[in-house]
């Protein structure tokens, strides 16, 4: 009764348009306090253990260095750059968007972020140069998600923690996917190109022009390296590299760029805190829920299900990436990995998936959710940047640059070796 209680609730609020952070707590709440003999300060006190973690002060400061780097000129200048690299290409604006979102992932660490970020200097340039709205809106909101794959990525933090990982070598795991994912999509965008857009002239190559780019550019391409170098050489922990990464994007917007000031800085620590405190509750509530479901010995049940069907490791792929799939239409990353992860690593482990791997599949699995309707994060922000409606963002397009997602995603699951490569030569 309990079991059916507990989702009956949630999934009963999610359908009502309740927030998702308030339907798990209310489904926790109801639970307890109508089918068990628990006090509800159990869930309470909860709601205080899941956010008192060391490891989640990462993801506020990831969301201020982000934030501090974009409104400090680093967006332009990284689409800039990827103009230089990739814009002469037929479909070039398009593929300057999906690296622009990659250079830009690897600072932000959040999808709506990065399409806000990224959407906002592109879909102007794309309309301005005869791409069509759908297309242009379809692309962006896809090369979002990479914002979440790349590290520094919050899901990535959240998986670490909840699965007792190493976020630095799931951060490195992230690197290899990220780009391929990337590349993936750009396929479809220089085909598109190829076919539809003869009409639209691409600039030609500049060695020049990508050198002075690269160099404008190269204050913001460092943060990456000094974040992920300074965890890997022992120098400070993942949380230690946020701050660190929030004190650059300081000086480098206050005195190398020069586009910040006292107002820039102070919006900038507002949102933070906002989504920060959003993100926290999520993590609270989903904690709360998880330990409602453990109670009542779900995640046994359903890793004595899977295991029952799955008898390959290529059939555990296959069932798990149906149900992130179904969960990531439905759900936020953030709450489906808090929830998900305890149940689902155990399982993994059985099958010999490395949990390092396993951490990047899902963050890749979810964040292909981010760009799936009916919940993705990214079609919202897309269609606001252009004031229209979600039809104009959901169209073929989008399902087609899924579509080239999907099929790296496969081969992810097939040769985990690629996640594991640059995790391997750190060790």
């Amino acid at each position: 009764m309990v079991t059916a209680t507990i989702f009956g609730v949630f999934f009963g609020l999610i359908l009502m348009g309740v927030p998702i952070a308030v339907s798990l707590a209310l489904g926790a709440l109801i639970s307890l306090a109508f089918f068990t003999t628990l006090p509800l300060t159990a869930v309470i006190q909860k709601f205080f253990t899941a956010t008192d973690a060391y490891a989640l002060m990462a993801i506020p400061f990831f969301m201020l260095a982000g934030g501090l780097l974009d409104k400090g000129g680093v967006s332009r200048r990284l689409v800039n750059l990827a103009n230089a690299m990739v814009g002469w290409l037929p479909g070039g604006l398009a593929v300057v968007t999906i690296l622009s979102s990659a250079f830009f992932g690897a600072i932000s660490g959040s999808s709506a972020a990065t399409v806000a970020a990224v959407g906002s200097i592109m879909l102007p340039a794309m309309l301005r140069e005869g791409y069509p709205l759908r297309f242009s809106l379809a692309t962006i909101a896809s090369a979002g998600f990479l914002g979440v794959v790349i590290p520094p990525s919050n899901p990535m933090v959240l998986y670490g923690l909840s699965g007792n990982v190493s976020v630095g070598e799931v951060f490195i795991g992230g690197f290899i996917p990220g780009f391929l994912l990337a590349g993936g999509m750009s396929v479809y965008a220089v085909y598109y190109g190829m076919k539809h857009l003869k009409g639209v002239v691409c600039k030609p190559f500049s060695l020049s022009e990508m050198w002075t780019a690269l160099r404008d550019a190269l204050w913001a391409l460092i943060m990456p390296l000094i974040v992920l170098g300074g965890i890997y050489c022992g120098v400070f922990t993942p949380t230690e590299a946020a701050a660190v990464a929030t004190f650059y994007g300081l000086i480098v917007g206050i005195f190398v760029y020069k586009e910040l000031d006292l107002k820039k800085i102070h919006d900038i620590f507002k949102n933070a805190v906002v989504t920060s405190s959003m993100i926290m509750f999520i993590v609270a509530t989903a904690t709360a829920f998880g330990y409602v479901i453990t109670l009542e010995l779900i995640p046994k049940r359903i890793a004595t299900a899977i295991l029952s069907v799955a008898t390959t490791q290529f059939s555990f792929w296959f069932l798990i990436s149906v149900l992130l799939f179904i969960v990531g239409c439905v759900m936020d990353t953030s709450p489906a990995i808090m929830i998900l992860t305890p149940i689902l690593l155990p399982i993994a482990k059985e099958f010999g998936v490395d949990p390092v791997a396993f951490g990047v599949i899902i963050v890749v699995n979810l964040g292909i959710g981010l760009v799936t309707p009916p919940v993705g994060l990214n079609l919202y922000v897309a269609s606001s940047l252009s004031h229209t409606g979600m039809e104009q963002v959901i169209n073929k397009h989008l399902f087609l640059y899924l579509g080239c997602a999907t099929v790296i995603l496969v081969v992810l699951m097939c040769f985990p070796q690629i996640i594991m490569l640059l995790p391997g030569m750190m060790k």
